[in-house]
């Protein structure tokens, strides 16, 4: 199991400086207080990032020295069967493509938070797995943070492609498109071209409906076939990377066409609709 450490970091002269060889976070300065008088124990808040952890079982550590620090380290391990189930899910639903195998956790980036960047392996967010059991355990309860499951399926699809013999901005596009598809959440990823061809590829001639929850097995089953339709097409780009190219520049030629303005995606777009700037 990964452990990942969130240092709360004591007020001194130096809690800015984070050690570059580990893997401490700085959140902030927080000061101790009093639990009651007569209890003899203290409290602290915790940073609004750190809001996922509640009901989980942390280890508290004190590291001593010139430099004490009180160290969290919170119990990750529920979150492990649940990415497990999600990965089986996935495999089931990559079966008429071919078989990707048993989930492997080094096929992928195992961080806390989600990475500004990253290269070759797809993160996998223990924030995001959390909060998708806690949801999930909510029965009934709308989805707070429908972005968190689609980030996670966006990178277990990723690694997938990989298996599937795609690489680059393809398998990226592949790994986000297979995502939205079942989530109708878009993960991030910049793949608006990509996710745009594939809804119709998923659905050919049949009219786009809701899909259903990501974890019924039965929605995972119905979509093999569409989820082939959709790897033969970027497969087919990959073999082809100028008509891929080729592709993407008239999307958004078209794109730009249609709303009156020249943006460089969808999202673009849409923040500016949002913010109330007329094309």
């Amino acid at each position: 199991m990964l452990e990942c450490l969130l240092d709360i970091v004591l007020d001194t002269k130096s809690a800015r400086r984070v050690r570059e060889d580990d893997s401490a976070v700085y959140l902030g300065t927080r000061r101790i207080r009093s639990a009651g008088r007569s209890s003899g124990s203290i409290e602290i808040t915790l940073p609004v990032e750190l809001e996922v952890l509640e009901g989980v079982e942390c280890r508290l550590i004190m590291r001593d020295g010139p430099r004490p620090e009180i160290v969290l380290q919170p119990d990750v391990s529920p979150a492990h069967p649940l990415v497990r189930d999600l990965w089986q899910k996935l495999r089931a639903g990559m079966s008429e493509v071919a078989e990707i195998g048993e989930f492997s956790q080094g096929d992928f980036t195992l961080t806390f938070f989600s990475p500004p960047t990253w290269q070759d392996r797809p993160p996998l967010t223990y924030v995001d797995a959390l909060v998708v059991l806690q949801e999930k355990e909510s029965e009934g309860a709308e989805a707070r943070h429908p972005g968190a499951l689609a980030r996670l399926l966006a990178g277990m699809a990723v690694a997938a492609a990989y298996r599937l013999g795609l690489s680059g901005s393809v398998a990226v596009g592949f790994g986000e498109s297979v995502a939205y598809i079942v989530t109708g959440t878009a993960a991030g990823l910049g793949t608006d071209f990509e996710r745009g061809m594939a809804h119709p590829a998923f659905w050919g001639e049949s009219r786009a409906q809701p899909m259903g929850s990501p974890f019924n097995d039965e929605v995972w089953q119905q979509a093999r076939p569409g989820f082939r339709r959709v790897y033969d097409r970027f497969r087919a780009w990959q073999e082809n990377p100028d008509a891929y190219a080729a592709a993407r520049e008239q999307w958004y030629r078209a794109l730009a066409v249609e709303v009156g303005v020249r943006v460089s995606s969808v999202g673009g777009y849409l923040e500016q609709r949002r913010s109330g700037r007329r094309p």
